[in-house]
Formats: structure tokens, C-alpha cells, sequence
């Protein structure tokens, strides 16, 4: 069976045409699965795709072995090359990661074309990447914001004394808490103590927080885009409740810029909704989130900082009892509070159902994430 039998038939000229520009004119990599070879070369103003055997002439600045199930994990949008690298699941014969990173949004164009971003492509028809809205809006509006900049910021949902009461059940929670537990995230604080982070399985113990979970208001902004999406209380770390930790930590606490299937799953849990109910509020002084607005449904290369030029950026401030919806392909960050941190947002993230086929109960793809800690942080 041919290597490439998943690329699609056609593609969109001018971006085959910025990415050869990009990647310079001679620009190649070459993949080596067991006893077959497929090189991706820049030609003119296109990509082209050659097939040949792994003992035969090697071309490319970057040759890169894998075994079939990887390559086929790759090309499948299960697991991406960030994921793969720190499997050691891939081995350079030659060049590196970097050169890696640069093909990576082209290749996954060419295997499930999926469109490198490019924030001149982006179009807000007109919306305002700021706006706010009600429970009063209706499904189409919410929807429709949603769609256009891949994420929803709907204010007053939820009651301040039903904000109280999640807060206190998740104070229970906290003070229960271990390293070590499988049931929460800990990083570590400038005086060198572990400081809990993130409970995650919340709902699993806390009919409080189940009840949250399930609440209608949840349940309706979780599905706006797709109604088969459903919460995976058991699953994908469950309804995790993040705890903004101040200060410098050690850890993932302060999370860069990311894309939630970045570690691999897209072509599994997108495009899921991650719906964050905010406990306490957030603004820059407690850490909140951070978004590019209309990067969803794109690849994104992972220092796109570097290497992209006016991109916007919305910074979201929120109340308590405040709900923030994101696409999880959406590029978006939580970065260290400017100020006393303790944001508190429980997250009840809707999938597809075809999640359920792939991954079982207790598995997650930030089991990854998690334990390769220090080699995440050496490629930021």
C-alpha cells in the first residue's frame, strides 16, 4: 500500500505556493518506514510527493526514520511530531526537530488538509474578536461568534452564590489533594515547594461539581457547534479545575501558546469545546486566558511567534459566574499572572463521540504532556 494513500486529491495552489516560499527552494525531507522512503520536496511553486525504496539515493536536508505505525499515526493526525519526538518514536539519520517543525504545518495540509495559518487569511465577517454576550443570545448568534474566532466569552451564566458554592466544594477538593494522586497537577513555587496546580477527575468525587458539569447552561454551549458532543467525566483528565499558582513555577502551571490536540488526537476529539466556567473571575493579575482569534482548524508552527507578523491577540477578562467557550485547535495560552494570581475556571470539555472508540477510561493525551515535563519546556 502506498505511503501517501491518505492525501487528498487537490489542494489550494496559493498555499502549496507560500509554503514552497517559506521553506526555500530546496527545501526536502524524506520519511524512511521500514523498507520505503517518502521525500516531500519543494518544486518551483509547489510541493511534490516522490515514493521509492529506503535503500535507494536519500534526498533531503532532513532525513527522518520512523516505524510504520508511527508514520501512520502521523499521517493520521493521532499523534504529531511533537508527540512522536518526545516518544522517541523518531530518529534523525539527518538534520533536526527545527527543520522538522518548519514541514510539519505543510505536511499536515498535504496528509488531511489541514491549512498552515496564515493571519492574513482571516476573516471575521465583520465581528468583534471582544465581544461579549448573554444567555439571551440566541443558539445561531453564539454559534456563530463561536465559528468566526473559534472561541465565546458569555458573561453572568452563572449566580455569584452558585459560584461560592463550587468554590468552597473545590477548597474539599484541594485540601485532599497529594503529589503523586492521579488526580490533581503540582508544580513547583520560587521557594521550592510543590504547589497544587490542577485537580483533574473532579466530578468523579464531587456530586457538587457533577452537577456543574451536567448543568443545562453547560451542556447548551458545549454543543453549539455539534449536538453529539458530550462531557467525558472519565476520560481526558475528565472536568479539570484549574488553580492559578503566582509567581514563578516550575511546571505546567503557566501554559504557552498551544493548540489542545498539539501532543496528537485531532483527527480523534476535534473539534472539541472546552467550556470554562469562571469561578472567581480572571484578568491579567490572576493569569486568564489568552487567544488568537480565528486560528482554529489550522496548523500552527510551534514558534509561530517568531515567525509571524501581525497577529491579533485577544486577552479575556472574565467575572465570577462568567463562561468561556474555545475550539481546542484554537492557538491560546494561560500565562503567569502579572499579579496575586488564584484564578480559579473549572473546564468541561465536549468531544465527539468518536472519542470514545479510541480512548478509555483514566487515558489521556496529557499523560504525555505530564511526564515529559523538562523536554517540553527545553523546545519552548
Amino acid at each position: 500500500m502506498p505511503l501517501t494513500h491518505g492525501v487528498p486529491p487537490s489542494f489550494d495552489p496559493n498555499i502549496l505556493e507560500s509554503a514552497a516560499r517559506d521553506l526555500g527552494p530546496t527545501g526536502a525531507i524524506t520519511f524512511l518506514v521500514d523498507n520505503d522512503a517518502v521525500t516531500y520536496a519543494v518544486d518551483g511553486s509547489t510541493i511534490r510527493v516522490d515514493e521509492g525504496r529506503a535503500d535507494g539515493p536519500v534526498r533531503g536536508e532532513v532525513v527522518v526514520r520512523l516505524s510504520r505505525q508511527a508514520w501512520e499515526d502521523m499521517v493520521g493526525q493521532v499523534r504529531t511530531v511533537m508527540n512522536l519526538l518526545l516518544s522517541d518514536d523518531l530518529a534523525f539519520e539527518q538534520g533536526g526537530f527545527e527543520r522538522l517543525a518548519d514541514w510539519d504545518p505543510v505536511l499536515r495540509y498535504l496528509h488531511a488538509g489541514i491549512p498552515p495559518y496564515d493571519p492574513a487569511r482571516a476573516d471575521f465577517h465583520g465581528r468583534d474578536p471582544f465581544a461579549a454576550f448573554t444567555l439571551d443570545a440566541s443558539d445561531a448568534e453564539l454559534a456563530a461568534q463561536l465559528q468566526t474566532m473559534g472561541y465565546l466569552h458569555v458573561k453572568a451564566v452563572f449566580g455569584a452564590d452558585e459560584m461560592e458554592v463550587a468554590n468552597r466544594e473545590i477548597d474539599r477538593l484541594a485540601a485532599e489533594a497529594r503529589p503523586g494522586d492521579d488526580q490533581s497537577w503540582w508544580v513547583t513555587a520560587e521557594d521550592g515547594t510543590s504547589v497544587l496546580c490542577r485537580l483533574v477527575y473532579a466530578t468523579l468525587r464531587s456530586p457538587v461539581l457533577a452537577a456543574l458539569e451536567d448543568d443545562p447552561r453547560v451542556r447548551r454551549l458545549g454543543t453549539l457547534i455539534n449536538p453529539t458532543l458530550r462531557a467525558a467525566p472519565d476520560r481526558m483528565e475528565g472536568s479539570a479545575v484549574l488553580l492559578k499558582v503566582p509567581g514563578n513555577t516550575s511546571g505546567l502551571s503557566n501554559i504557552p501558546w498551544h493548540q489542545d490536540c498539539g501532543m496528537g488526537g485531532h483527527a480523534i476529539m476535534c473539534p472539541a469545546l472546552s467550556v470554562g466556567v469562571q469561578i472567581t473571575g480572571s484578568d491579567s493579575s490572576t493569569g486568564n486566558l489568552q487567544v488568537v482569534p480565528g486560528s482554529h482548524g489550522q496548523a500552527i508552527h510551534y514558534r509561530w511567534e517568531q515567525r509571524l507578523r501581525q497577529v491579533p491577540v485577544a486577552s479575556i477578562d472574565t467575572a465570577p459566574g462568567d463562561v468561556t467557550v474555545h475550539i481546542q485547535d484554537l492557538m491560546h495560552a494561560s500565562p503567569r499572572p502579572t499579579g496575586s494570581g488564584g484564578r480559579r475556571t473549572m473546564y468541561v470539555t465536549h468531544y465527539p463521540p468518536k472519542l470514545w472508540e479510541h480512548i478509555g477510561p483514566g487515558q489521556a493525551y496529557n499523560d504525555l504532556v505530564r511526564n515529559r515535563t523538562e523536554q517540553v519546556a527545553r523546545l519552548q
